[in-house]
């Protein structure tokens, strides 16, 4: 389980700390027991974690930083890894049985490689399921309603359908969750390969209705005869087109230099952490949120939405400030949404005329080509 490679990244833990009651836990042993690759580290020691993480950081010559003062938590920042330190009190099973998922409730002791699984968590993983620790799991912390959706999703694993049960019993309890920590999820699954999947999930769930109403309110809205979709499912669609084409630029855009300027725009930060590709699945999820609440039967029957970009940036920006969101990506969650219409319509009178070009340029200014984008999709 732990090949020579391993064994040298956690030397410097054991030089640090020493290797009696030290435990590797959590999504790390879930992670290093399915071959995936081991990114951020939790770690257990007996009693003093701040020590710990200090001793750590020195080692390595990283950052360290108290990461929960309610739990006792620190982390220390590496180039491409970040590892939590916290206290494991006298009682490891007791500590692994008050965690959310039986495949997060197994810990590996670095003196002898020692697994300790008191949920029979290698077995639900060889199983492919997420089951949850206990029927408390999700009151315990309501973020984890939304992470189970994504573990399901990021890890290819069913949900077993006595946790799925609980998941919809204590889905109004997601909300409760701190909002910052609430968006820092909602960044993870909307940044990975398979974001709409999780998103349906959710939906499933009821988990999506309790933190993003506004979104679910999207289900059943229809559109015109043009649309064979309604606005949640044409919402998704744009979601995978747009990343696609974020993905794909080569390929949408084929003259190497424009591929090569959209690049380095889509690898501009918009705030910490966050670049314009990643902020990009914000403005497509989004986009069209002011529909439920302007769609409108016009004569002949035609069905219509006047005015739900520019209300949608009202929305939107709404959603974003209920979740703590900072300066950044609001700004351009309000630019993607508000000029989401304008370049299809410009497009019907192709060429456009280098006045009108400059001015989408301006008005999208610094985010013209993530603009285009969302519109593309």
């Amino acid at each position: 389980m732990i090949d020579a490679e391993l064994a040298a990244r956690l030397e410097p833990l054991r030089a640090a700390l020493g290797e009696d009651a030290t435990w590797l836990v959590g999504g790390a042993v879930r992670d290093l027991l399915l071959g995936r690759p081991l990114l951020d580290w939790d770690v257990l020691v007996p009693e003093d974690a701040a020590a710990a993480a200090r001793a750590y950081a020195r080692r390595v010559g990283a950052h360290v930083f108290p990461l929960s003062e309610r739990h006792g938590a620190w982390r220390v920042v590496e180039d491409g890894r970040t590892v939590d330190f916290a206290a494991a009190g006298p009682d490891i099973d007791a500590n692994l049985r008050e965690r959310d998922l039986t495949v997060n409730a197994i810990a590996l002791r670095l003196s002898d490689r020692t697994l300790v699984d008191p949920l029979g968590g290698v077995a639900d993983l060889r199983a492919r399921r997420l089951v949850a620790c206990t029927d408390g799991a999700m009151r315990a912390d309501p973020l984890r309603l939304m992470r189970v959706a994504r573990l399901a999703v990021e890890l290819d694993l069913a949900i077993d359908p006595a946790t799925e049960a609980i998941c919809r019993r204590d889905a109004a309890l997601a909300p409760a969750a701190a909002p910052e920590r609430i968006l820092a999820e909602l960044k993870r699954l909307l940044a990975g390969p398979d974001a709409v999947d999780a998103l349906l999930l959710l939906e499933r769930l009821g988990v999506l209705a309790a933190v993003l109403p506004e979104v679910a309110a999207l289900r059943g809205v229809e559109q015109s005869r043009f649309h064979h979709l309604d606005v949640l499912e044409h919402t998704l669609h744009v979601i995978e087109a747009t990343a696609d084409v974020a993905d794909h630029l080569a390929h949408y855009f084929p003259d190497a230099r424009v591929a090569a300027a959209i690049e380095r725009d889509l690898a501009a930060p918009v705030e910490a952490e966050l670049d314009v590709r990643a902020a990009l699945r914000f403005g497509a999820l989004l986009h069209d949120i002011a529909k439920p609440a302007t769609r409108t039967v016009l004569d002949g029957g035609k069905i219509g939405f006047p005015g739900h970009a520019r209300d949608g940036v009202l929305v939107a920006d709404g959603i974003l400030a209920r979740l703590a969101a900072g300066h950044g990506l609001r700004r351009i969650t309000r630019v993607l949404v508000r000029e989401h219409l304008r370049l299809g319509f410009l497009a019907r009178d192709e060429p456009l005329d280098p006045r009108t070009a400059y001015r989408y340029a301006a008005e999208t200014e610094p985010y013209v080509h993530a603009s285009i984008i969302v519109s593309l999709g």
